[in-house]
Parts: structure tokens; C-alpha cells; sequence
């Protein structure tokens, strides 16, 4: 009997599983019966028009916010959809810049590297290594050649101020000067090193190794190699040492060898072509770099310091003759010297700014990689700075910037693709 209850229960069980199936997923729908519609909810704006003009255009397409323009009725629906979708036209983008968002030109297709104003103060000159060959490319040109010379695997490249010379450098530690002129090189010896031309091009300043400390000096020689002189005894302190002619003749090097002045400051010498020494210049942080203007007067450094995050800080300030030390202007700027680049007046100070430097960055400038540009300009005679343009149709980070002679271009090399871009200023 027990066995016979078991196998009811057991057949009833079978039964109503399968009821329960039937009705879940077989019994059709009584006849005139509709779903009930569920309404969403409107998408409003969620942020206010002032909030939404302080933001960059991907952080609006990030949040599903119109990109350019803030809709008449607030209350409209917003749709999120793709930033290609709703990108305004390129007609209405600016081709000079003027605060905003501006169109941004490539002058080179392939990788750049080196690259520089030429002679000319209007045209671009670059390496390509892929090609092993020097160019020279006008604003709206295609590029040419600068010599027929092939150059393989350069490292390094510096350019002569006159443009008609480069000191190009090789991973083994190879180091010639090329005259682009004239299709001559000479090689300079090994234990040379950090070297850079003179304002004229004639002469150069360079490092002078040694496994021996007495024998380090800081040097300079004709262009052609010859003629070496020593200047200052660097001993054990080379590494301090930053060789870099200014544009007036007067100074060839910084070092970092001043006074102690706490655990973030500095005090830089700089040193004459005859082994003068100049006033120190005291700097609010370490990690110091810095360019010079065109007149040899001011350079443009950036140092970093706890007060900044750790993250590069700009300044101005006068570093020669009895000037030196003076007149330094905080452009409230966190980017790296090697990002800006003086007019030909010196009046005027141009940068690539990150928009958002991550924390550490001037320790670690590989942090700031990937962060996108902004361009600003400080005005060195009344040291205000201002919001120059915002490139439009791509993220770039500059690598090197320099400017046309008469202003009107802002060159750049995209570090992220190698690329020459420029934007125009006028």
C-alpha cells in the first residue's frame, strides 16, 4: 500500500508541473487583452547652463549633454548619441583662434621627429625616420627635401639657430654636424656630449666626459670641432650642469650648484661664454627645464613642488646680465616648459596646457601622456594669461611647439601620433 501512495504522489506531482509549464509558457493570451504601455520618464538636463559652458566637449558627451549649443527649451527631450553624429560642422568652427574651439591643420601625414621653425620664420623643418630623410614643408605645401642624404636611425637632433646646420646623434653614441648647405658632416668625438650652437651657428658648447673628475669641464669649439676650450670645471657635478647658448651670446649654461635653499627650492647659476657668473636665479620647486626667448633675455621654466600637487608649475623670469633673477611672473600655468615657445619680441609667452594633470606629473611626466591640450598665451608685459583655443575634431597633446616669425602660426608635433599640426593665430 505505502509503495502504491508513493507512486500517486508522485504521478500527481508530474501532473501539476506540467499544468504550471502550460500555463507559463503555452496558454495564449484572452483575445482583446493589451499589455499595459509603461511610460519612461522624460530625460531632463541635469546640470545647469553655467555648469554645462565650464565643461569640455567630452565631458558633455560623456554625460548625454549637447555638445555645442544649450537648447532654447529645457525641457526638450535630449538624445544621447554618438559626439561624430552632432559635431558641428566644420564651416562653423573657427579658423583663427579666439578663445574657443578652432580648427586644427596636419602638415605631415607621416611621423615627425625633430621638427623646428626654418630660416624662413614661416615654412616647418623635420626628421622622418622611417624614411631616413631631412624636410622642409610650407603652411599649405607639400614637404621637400632638404638634402638627398640619407640618415639612418638619428636619436637625437639639434638644430643650428641659423637652421642651415643640425647636430644629429645615434644610439651607439655616433655625433656628427651636418651643413645642409654646403652637403658636408664632421664627426665629433665621443666623450662629447649635451652639446648646442652658438646664436650664429659657429660655434658650439657642449659637456666634455671623463672617467676622471678633474678632467670633466663644461667646453665650447668651432662648429667644425676644432678649437676646443675649456670654460668651468664640472668635476662631480655634471650632472648639474645644463648646457644651452642663449640667443644675446652672453650665457651657455645653467647649473644647479647654487646655495642650499631648502628641500623645494633652488638657486640656478648660470655661466658665461669666458666662465662669468651671473646672479642666481631662485626657483619655487626642483625638476627644473626651461627655454629661452629669442632675444636671450628671459626663459620660460617649470619645476614642481608639494604646493603644486607635484605637477609642473610655469614661470617667467629675467636670466641675464645684471637683470638675471628679476622680474619673474607666475603664469599660474601647470605645464612643462618644453610645451611653450616665446614670440620673436619676447614679449609673449605661448603654452600647450594638459586640461587635467593627474596628481604627480611633474615626477612622472609619462602620467601626463595621454591628457589633452589646451593652448593659452601669457602676456609677459602685464604677466596675464588667457584661454587661446580648444583644437576641435581631436584630443592632442603636444610634444614641442614653436611659432611663425609674424605670428600667425602656432606649431605643434601630437606626441601621440608624431604628427606637424599647426593653428592659426591670425
Amino acid at each position: 500500500m505505502k509503495k502504491i501512495l508513493i507512486i500517486i504522489g508522485f504521478l500527481l506531482l508530474v501532473i501539476g508541473l506540467g499544468f504550471l509549464l502550460y500555463l507559463t509558457f503555452f496558454k495564449p493570451s484572452a483575445p482583446g487583452v493589451i499589455p499595459p504601455i509603461i511610460e519612461e520618464p522624460e530625460v531632463r538636463l541635469p546640470v545647469s547652463r553655467d555648469d554645462w559652458e565650464r565643461m569640455t566637449i567630452e565631458e558633455r558627451d560623456r554625460l548625454g549633454l549637447p555638445i555645442v549649443a544649450w537648447p532654447e527649451d529645457e525641457e526638450t527631450l535630449i538624445p544621447v548619441v554618438p559626439i561624430e553624429e552632432i559635431a558641428p560642422p566644420v564651416e562653423l568652427i573657427p579658423e583663427i583662434a579666439q578663445g574657443g574651439l578652432t580648427q586644427t591643420s596636419t602638415l605631415s601625414l607621416e611621423r615627425t621627429f625633430g621638427a623646428s621653425l626654418s630660416a624662413d620664420g614661416q615654412s616647418a623643418l623635420y626628421y622622418n625616420r622611417e624614411t631616413g630623410y631631412f624636410y622642409k614643408i610650407k603652411p599649405d605645401g607639400e614637404p621637400e627635401r632638404l638634402t638627398d642624404q640619407i640618415f639612418n636611425n638619428v636619436q637625437k637632433i639639434n638644430w643650428a639657430p641659423t637652421k642651415d646646420k643640425a647636430i644629429l646623434e645615434y644610439p651607439d653614441g655616433y655625433k656628427i654636424i651636418y651643413d645642409f648647405n654646403t652637403k658636408k658632416q664632421v664627426t665629433l668625438p665621443f666623450n662629447w656630449y649635451d652639446l648646442s650652437f652658438s646664436p650664429t651657428g659657429q660655434e658650439i658648447a657642449f659637456k666634455l666626459d671623463s672617467k676622471y673628475s678633474e678632467n670633466r669641464w663644461l667646453s665650447i669649439a668651432s662648429a667644425d670641432g676644432t678649437g676646443a676650450r675649456a670654460i668651468e670645471h664640472m668635476g662631480d657635478n655634471a650632472d648639474k650642469v645644463i648646457v644651452d647658448w642663449s640667443s644675446n651670446k652672453q650665457v651657455i649654461a645653467f647649473t644647479r650648484t647654487g646655495e642650499p635653499r631648502g628641500a623645494w627650492q633652488q638657486s640656478v647659476l648660470s655661466v658665461g661664454r669666458y666662465g662669468e657668473k651671473f646672479a642666481p636665479i631662485i626657483v619655487d620647486g626642483i625638476g627644473f627645464e626651461h627655454i629661452w626667448d629669442k632675444l636671450g633675455e628671459k626663459i620660460a621654466y617649470s619645476v614642481y613642488s608639494p604646493d603644486s600637487d607635484y605637477n609642473p608649475s610655469l614661470y617667467v623670469i629675467n636670466a641675464a646680465g645684471d637683470n638675471a633673477g628679476y622680474g619673474k611672473i607666475n603664469t599660474g600655468l601647470q605645464t612643462y616648459s618644453s610645451k611653450c615657445t616665446f614670440n620673436q619680441l619676447g614679449d609673449s609667452l605661448y603654452c600647450a596646457v594638459p586640461q587635467n594633470l593627474p596628481y604627480g606629473s611633474g615626477l612622472v611626466p609619462e602620467l601626463a601622456r595621454w591628457v589633452k591640450d589646451d593652448f593659452y598665451k601669457v602676456d609677459l608685459r602685464t604677466g596675464q594669461t588667457s584661454f587661446l583655443a580648444e583644437t576641435a575634431f581631436g584630443s592632442y597633446q603636444a610634444e614641442t611647439a614653436f611659432l611663425s616669425q609674424d605670428e600667425s602660426l602656432l606649431y605643434f608635433v601630437d606626441s601621440r601620433t608624431g604628427r606637424l599640426r599647426s593653428i592659426r593665430l591670425k
